[in-house]
């Protein structure tokens, strides 16, 4: 009895698959979306680095200090506000003698210091980088331009990157002789902000005026997503 039961219960199952495998299922299209644009760089993060010599770590610590005191009074005074300058990595290694024999031996101490700066006008990069370096700073480790709003401008770019799906995916429906029904599932892709390399300006800025060598630019960003959508 167990052994017919378990025959007729498999026999029921495989009928359903075979059920379920001929029933109509509703037609898909899976597209690309994409959406690109070019923005201007509305803020920028300049980074500069402190680096003083002395004899002993003291000696060395009040250098970069009294430096580093300097610059941000430097850059407070241009009307950048305190909260958006920030002094980080502090560090003081020995420097050792490199002569044959005597690379044991301690001549003196170096002393670094990182000072980042937000810049909510691009316009005051040029007068920031030379106001800095007049007063102390002595290496411009990076300089990054930016755009405000970044998370406000990515759902914009996403939400073009979907029109643009819905749109080549209703010509391909139509093309078939069926509408665009409604979204099944959507994926980001991808999300990309790209600035100019500047390395070349700060490169640039050693040979011609420094408001020509930090002139930001254009940003380029670009959004992709997939859609499934659903046929009738």
């Amino acid at each position: 009895m167990l052994k017919k039961s378990g025959f007729a219960l498999l026999m029921l199952l495989a009928v359903l698959a075979v059920q379920a495998q001929t029933l109509p299922q509703t037609p898909t299209i899976r597209v690309s979306g994409e959406a690109k644009s070019t923005i201007e760089a509305d803020m920028a993060v300049l980074s500069l680095g402190i680096v003083q010599q002395a004899k002993t770590p003291l000696a060395v610590r009040e250098a970069v200090t009294a430096a580093a005191d300097k610059v941000v009074t430097s850059l407070l005074a241009l009307g950048v506000e305190k909260k958006q300058i920030r002094t980080s990595n502090f560090s003081i290694y020995p420097q050792y003698d490199e002569r044959p024999g005597k690379q044991n031996i301690i001549t003196g101490y170096k002393g670094e210091a990182i000072i980042t700066v937000s810049l909510d006008d691009t316009a005051l990069v040029a007068q920031a980088v030379e106001t800095a370096v007049a007063s102390g700073a002595n290496e411009i480790r990076s300089l990054d331009y930016r755009k405000k709003n970044e998370d406000a401008l990515r759902v914009e770019m996403l939400r073009q990157a979907i029109a643009n799906a819905m749109d080549k995916a209703a010509a391909m429906a139509e093309t078939l002789g069926r509408k665009l029904g409604k979204a099944i599932t959507v994926e980001e892709q991808g999300y990309s902000m790209r600035a100019p390399d500047t390395r070349a300006f700060l490169a640039k800025s050693m040979s011609v005026g420094a408001q020509e060598a930090f002139s930001p630019g254009s940003i380029e960003v670009n959004a992709s997503i997939v859609v499934v959508f659903e046929m009738e």
